[in-house]
C-alpha cells in the first residue's frame, strides 16, 4: 500500500461495473453464471480459498451461446454490479518543486468510495500502485501506465473553506467595510512582497470576491464571475501573483498550458 496526498482536478461519472453475469437458456431452462475480473481488481493474484488457485483476470466478452450452441438471454436484473469511478489526483502546488509542473496520477474508486470527493478537494488516498499494460489493436506496445487502486480516501483540510471568526475579526471587517478605499487596502495586502501592479492586484481581488448575476428584461443573462488574462514580459511576477491566490482561495487548482 502507498499513501498519496493531492488535489482532485477531475472526476468521472459514477458507472456500474459488471462483476457477475447471469444468463438464462430457454431451451434447457437453466441459468449460467460467470464472474468478471480485470487488471484493476484488488484480488488479482490472491488465492481466496486453499487449493482454488490464484485469481486471474477474465475475458470481457459475454457469451451468447452455451457449450451446446443453445442461445442465452442476458438477465440484467439478476447480475451483480459495483460502483466505479475514476479521478485525477494532482500534486499539491506548495509541495511541488520550483519551476516543475505538478505531477498527477489516475485513481480508481469502487463500491462505497465513489462520489465521496469532488474537484478541488485536498484528498489523502491509500491504495495499491499498479502498472497496467497499454494495448493498441489487441497488442501491447511495451508502454505501461500507472494507476492507484484506492482502498481508502479521506478529505484533508476540510476546514479550509470554513473560516472561524472572532468578535475582534468581525469588528475589524465592519470597520474596514466603511472605508471608501477598501479596494486599495485589499490590493496592497495581496502579495505585499511584489511592488506595484496595483491594477492587476485589484483585478485579482475582484475575481476572488465575484459579483452578482443579473437577468435583463430581454432575457440576457449576465454572470457575476470574470476571467482575467495576464500578459507580460518574463520575470514580471505573473506566476507569483497567481501563487498568492492559491494561498487564499481554498479550492484553487494550479494548471498550465504547457
Amino acid at each position: 500500500l502507498v499513501q498519496v496526498e493531492g488535489i482532485v482536478t477531475k472526476c468521472s461519472s459514477v458507472r456500474p461495473k459488471l462483476i457477475k453475469s447471469v444468463q438464462y437458456c430457454s431451451i434447457t431452462k437453466s441459468y449460467l453464471q460467470r464472474e468478471y475480473r480485470d487488471v484493476t481488481s484488488l484480488d488479482i493474484g490472491i488465492e481466496v480459498r486453499e487449493g482454488a488457485g490464484e485469481r486471474l483476470p477474465t475475458g470481457s466478452t459475454m457469451a451468447t451461446k452455451d457449450a451446446n450452441e443453445n442461445p442465452l438471454d442476458f438477465e440484467y436484473g439478476l447480475c451483480q454490479y459495483k460502483d466505479y469511478q475514476t479521478l485525477v489526483l494532482q500534486e499539491m502546488p506548495e509541495k511541488a518543486k520550483v519551476g516543475q509542473l505538478p505531477r498527477s496520477v489516475d485513481v480508481i474508486l469502487e463500491y462505497d468510495l465513489v462520489d465521496h470527493v469532488k474537484p478541488g478537494d485536498r484528498v489523502l488516498c491509500v491504495g495499491v500502485y499498479r502498472s497496467l499494460p497499454s494495448q493498441q489493436n489487441n497488442q501491447t506496445n511495451g508502454v505501461f501506465k500507472t494507476v492507484l487502486i484506492c482502498n481508502n480516501a479521506s478529505i484533508i483540510g476540510k476546514e479550509v473553506g470554513a473560516v472561524s471568526l472572532t468578535g475582534t475579526d468581525v469588528h475589524n471587517i465592519r470597520e474596514l467595510s466603511q472605508k471608501e478605499d477598501i479596494l486599495d487596502i485589499m490590493s496592497r495586502s495581496l502579495c505585499p512582497s511584489i511592488f506595484g501592479h496595483e491594477f492587476i492586484k485589484k483585478a485579482l481581488i475582484l475575481q476572488l470576491l465575484g459579483g452578482c448575476e443579473r437577468n435583463l428584461e430581454n432575457g440576457t443573462h449576465l454572470r457575476g464571475d470574470i476571467n482575467i488574462l495576464l500578459v507580460g514580459d518574463p520575470s514580471t511576477a505573473k506566476s507569483q501573483l497567481l501563487r498568492a491566490i492559491l494561498d487564499i482561495a481554498p479550492l484553487a487548482i494550479s494548471t498550465t498550458g504547457r
